[in-house]
């Protein structure tokens, strides 16, 4: 069943109703019809490109904190590597074999401090701008520096 639809519409849309209204197998309510259908149907397409429109800037934000998140790592472990060769002197093959007991031990702690770290959910960017000024000595230890 049609229902009746009464609509004012400006004159140079009227004529183009009309005029593809006039064609054979055309009526102007069907015409119309088609119109309002292609509305409604842009409506739900709409709604549907804005939810993956919000879906994919979901997704660049993750993308960028994993980005930023990288980049942070890249100059800690820059970082890393600059004091380690800053503080520590060339050693011989004796002193290294030596050396290698206690660092596997130094290493799986510092593995355990990493995981707990990792583990617990803060972020590192909030506590590094609460500690946003450093000394040497939060670093490096003075027993580190003599060796």
């Amino acid at each position: 069943m049609k229902h009746r639809l009464i609509a004012y519409v400006g004159g140079e849309l009227h004529s183009k109703v009309v005029a593809a209204g006039s064609k054979p197998g055309q009526s102007q309510s069907a015409i119309i019809e088609m119109a309002l259908k292609a509305y409604f149907s842009l409506a739900l397409d709409h709604a549907r490109e804005s939810g993956m429109i919000r879906r994919q800037d979901d997704i660049l934000r993750a993308l960028a904190r994993i980005e930023r998140d990288q980049q942070a790592h890249m100059e800690m472990t820059d970082l890393i590597a600059w004091y380690e060769l800053l503080f520590s002197s060339p050693m011989t093959d004796e002193q290294i074999n030596a050396a290698v007991p206690d660092t596997r031990k130094r290493h799986a702690q510092f593995r355990k401090a990493v995981q707990n770290r990792l583990g617990s959910g803060r972020r590192l960017l909030g506590e590094a701008l609460a500690d946003a000024v450093f000394s040497e000595d939060d670093l490096v230890s003075v027993q580190d520096r003599r060796q």
